[in-house]
């Protein structure tokens, strides 16, 4: 349960929490504290370990998942608004605290014990459960393959064509995209099965038994070779395998394995098939993208029905009896059929329903206006749901709460996942790389879409189908994780709250335990915050100040506040009382063009601090560094919209790990900005310079030392020549993406130096009006150019093309040839060109 894990991990996060703050020591018995820890650590373990059980077991914990989140809730409860008290008015421990902690350990022992009874149970039991129980779930509904007519094509291309050896076809996508209907489209047709000796079927699922698969194709095997309805006994998994080893052998067979959810379910099953090259084949569907790429090929990619075919698909299933969609009823059935969003399961299930239901237009009108969550959809849907590791649960549901049919930005996602407590770090080097891998994740097993991706090959922005936010808000209603709120109401004792209508967070009682609060438009007051202690998260805020009662909220990890609808520009003083927010990680404020925030140097004592980005904002010197380093800001990673930013070495010791920044030069030069301390930050990735005047910037910005980590650079206004470009980024080892913007660079003519450049992927040069020729015929530019070509062949993109001219320099052209054929890059979508003019 997401609720469960999440409240467990967060809490462990914060029993180490309460031994960091740079200059207050909170009052806790060490001995209650291991307590704590001792029975947190506990609970996660079992949670991961019944997560991967079955049958009994796993419903006698899942039993205690409500009442886990609850007590573990209760402990971090106490001890945040403990923390709280003591910072606000310097309490003391009270009796009443006392009384409450003690109530909230012995509250986390019982769970201890009832788990551990759970477990000792377990131990007792044998797993009687198998493949056929889990296809049992499985919708029975088939439907035709309207819009899919040439993927079928391909499918039985692929099944009868070249190579001769045995071939592993797999069918890729979502829950309800019609993967199993393809499957069975061709294993039914008429021309496969007069090309294969026999086929058979097999469904794998999340929780597969080899024994119970291996029975099952036998028995198909047996019903094919005689046509009797024989079974074939029994016996131990390593006899099975062999004699369908034997059985397949020398015959031309077709196998399909359905619903394939991991990589060693496929490893278990290929080498019971015997490749005895005679065009034998393979088909497997599943809805995770790393199976596919176990195999190494490209995979049949299932997506969603066009308009057209959404219509008549719904139409074949709604109106089976009749002649088409009545013409009353066709506007509604229209609204209806733009809701299923070209789902295929999700437009056979509502149409199986409709189909049975009254043909009343007001029946239609009500059904087309309404959320389609048809129980049966949603269930399907579930499955990838419910056999998600427990620690992406929350990680999924959490992604609801983001308004419909929006495209989310993954890096967001991230640092709210990292605020929320979802995260353990583990064996990763940080908590961003953690929670990118969940989202990798969730792109693997197809909960999310894709919209975008970086430079890096990373997600960068990314969309849910509808049904799939259903579902998730659906079970996060269900598990009391997260309420979306369209409409005002009272909040009492939610924790995670969405307001996307008109409500007001002035119907929020002053003793709600409320942690997470994200409007998606409108202006609030913020005054009313005050008494809500345990404030983790406050994202789409819009307001004029970020002091009093903003600055009040203690637990504050993620803020996000906007003072954007003030017109005029101006300039905002933060106070010296913002580093009482100890525990922010991500600080974002957005404000009018012209305007910007001062920060106090208090700022550089906010240690856990990952992201800040304020455009545009002033940071004072910070006070030199103490012996024992305490206040080092060594989570910060992403530092944007800086004006005048002095990389003093104080700086430079206070952010070491700083790998994006993002910085703005106005006004005098200074030697105060120190421009080859830039060197001293050995993680810098990426960064962004911009300048208000090029003549009096040029030597400032020729005198930066860069970091041999760079791989992003973006200019403007510096007004560099292109032999300085050259000089200062072309001989980076890392360096794969330049952007030249405005004034950026000047001069008429381009030539590349040879040698320079090597990792060179992405070039932007955008308003720099003096470039008249760039004489990119270097061959090792070339050469650049061309493992980029190559690259993206082998990804899929053959729409690329290369065009080389080398201007009458023979002698260039054949140490690019060479140097091609050493590397052994081929492309057929390469030109080579010699201009003698």
């Amino acid at each position: 349960m997401a609720a469960a894990f999440a409240a467990l991990v967060s809490l462990e996060s914060n029993l180490l929490l309460i031994y960091n703050h740079p200059k207050h020591s909170f009052e806790f018995e060490e001995k209650q504290i291991q307590s704590l820890r001792g029975s947190v650590s506990f609970l996660i373990s079992f949670m991961k370990s019944y997560d991967e059980s079955h049958g009994a077991a796993k419903q006698a914990a899942e039993a205690l998942e409500m009442r886990i989140a609850h007590a573990a809730q209760v402990a971090e409860d106490v001890i945040e608004s403990h923390m709280v008290d003591q910072i606000r008015g310097g309490k003391t421990r009270s009796s009443r605290f006392l009384l409450d902690l003690q109530k909230a350990i012995e509250g986390m022992d019982y769970m201890r014990r009832k788990t551990l009874n759970v477990r000792a149970r377990h131990q007792q039991q044998q797993s009687t459960y198998s493949s056929a129980a889990v296809a049992t779930q499985s919708t029975s509904l088939t439907f035709t393959m309207l819009g899919f007519d040439d993927v079928l094509l391909q499918l039985l291309d692929l099944l009868t064509g070249l190579p001769s050896s045995r071939r592993v076809i797999p069918i890729q996508g979502m829950g309800g995209t019609g993967k199993t209907t393809l499957a069975r489209k061709a294993f039914q047709h008429k021309y496969i099965v007069e090309h294969f000796d026999v086929c058979l079927w097999a469904t794998i699922s999340q929780e597969y038994s080899l024994h119970k698969i291996l029975l099952e194709l036998l028995s198909h095997l047996r019903k094919s070779d005689s046509g009797t309805g024989t079974g074939t006994g029994t016996g131990t998994v390593d006899g099975l395998q062999e004699r369908l080893y034997k059985s397949l052998y020398g015959l031309r067979y077709l196998i399909v394995l359905d619903d394939m959810w991991n990589v060693k379910a496929l490893d278990d099953m290929l080498f019971l098939f015997p490749d005895t090259n005679n065009g034998s084949r393979i088909i497997l569907t599943t809805r995770h993208s790393d199976v596919a790429e176990h195999l190494g090929v490209s995979p049949i990619a299932m997506s969603f029905l066009d308009e057209d075919n959404s219509w008549q698909l719904f139409c074949q299933i709604a109106f089976a009896e009749q002649q088409g969609c009545p013409r009353e009823l066709e506007e509604a059935a229209m609204k209806i059929v733009a809701k299923c969003k070209g789902l295929p399961l999700a437009i056979v299930v509502i149409g199986g329903h409709l189909r049975k239901s009254s043909m009343a237009l007001d029946y239609w009108e009500n059904v087309a206006e309404s959320n389609l969550n048809d129980e049966q959809c949603l269930n399907v849907l579930s499955l990838s749901y419910n056999y998600l590791p427990v620690h992406l649960k929350p990680c999924l549901l959490f992604i609801g709460a983001f308004p419909e049919d929006c495209i989310i930005d993954a890096w967001d996602v991230l640092k709210l996942w990292i605020a929320e407590g979802f995260i353990q770090q583990g064996e990763y080097s940080s908590l961003e790389e953690a929670a990118g891998y969940c989202l990798w994740d969730l792109y693997l097993r197809n909960l999310i879409v894709v919209d975008k991706w970086d430079q890096r090959d990373e997600i960068y922005t990314f969309k849910v189908h509808d049904l799939v936010r259903d579902m998730c808000l659906k079970i996060a209603k269900e598990e009391e994780f997260l309420y979306v709120f369209e409409t005002p109401r009272a909040i009492n004792r939610e924790r995670r709250v969405v307001i996307s209508g008109g409500t007001n967070h002035e119907v929020i009682a002053s003793d709600a335990p409320v942690r997470f609060l994200m409007w998606e438009r409108g202006c609030y007051d913020t005054s009313n915050l005050y008494d809500l202690k345990l404030l983790r998260t406050l994202r789409n805020i819009t307001t004029t100040s970020i002091s009093g009662s903003i600055l009040q909220q203690l637990n504050l990890r993620y803020l996000n506040v906007d003072l954007a609808h003030i017109i005029r520009p101006m300039l905002y003083y933060l106070p010296s009382s913002m580093s009482l927010l100890w525990n922010l990680q991500t600080l974002i404020i957005n404000i009018t063009d012209q305007s910007k925030v001062i920060a106090p140097y208090e700022i550089w004592e906010m240690l856990q601090l990952m992201y800040l980005e304020v455009d545009k904002i002033c940071l004072i010197d910070p006070p030199p560094v103490d012996r024992e380093n305490r206040l080092v800001m060594r989570n910060l990673g992403s530092l944007y919209r800086v004006e005048n930013f002095r990389l003093s070495n104080e700086v430079c010791k206070r952010i070491p790990n700083v790998r994006e920044l993002r910085l703005s030069y106005c006004d005098e030069v200074s030697s105060n900005y120190c421009p080859r301390n830039l060197s001293c930050f050995h993680h810098l990735q990426c960064l962004w310079l911009q300048f208000d005047d090029s003549s009096k910037w040029r030597e400032f910005v020729t005198s930066l030392t860069f970091p041999s980590t760079l791989e992003f650079l973006c200019l403007s206004g510096c007004g560099v020549d292109w032999e300085e470009l050259t000089m200062m980024v072309g001989s980076l080892p890392n360096f794969f993406e330049l952007q030249l913007l405005q004034d950026s660079v000047t001069g008429s003519v381009w030539n590349p130096e040879e040698e320079k450049f090597l990792r060179l992927k992405y070039l932007t040069i955008h308003d720099c009006d003096d470039l008249v020729y760039w004489n990119a015929d270097s061959a090792s530019l070339s050469i650049s150019a061309m493992r980029t070509l190559v690259e993206q062949e082998e990804e899929g993109n053959d729409s690329l093309r290369l065009d080389v001219y080398f201007q009458g320099d023979k002698e260039t052209l054949k140490s690019f040839k060479h140097k091609v054929q050493e590397e052994g890059l081929t492309s057929t979508n390469l030109s080579l060109h010699l201009d003698r003019s």
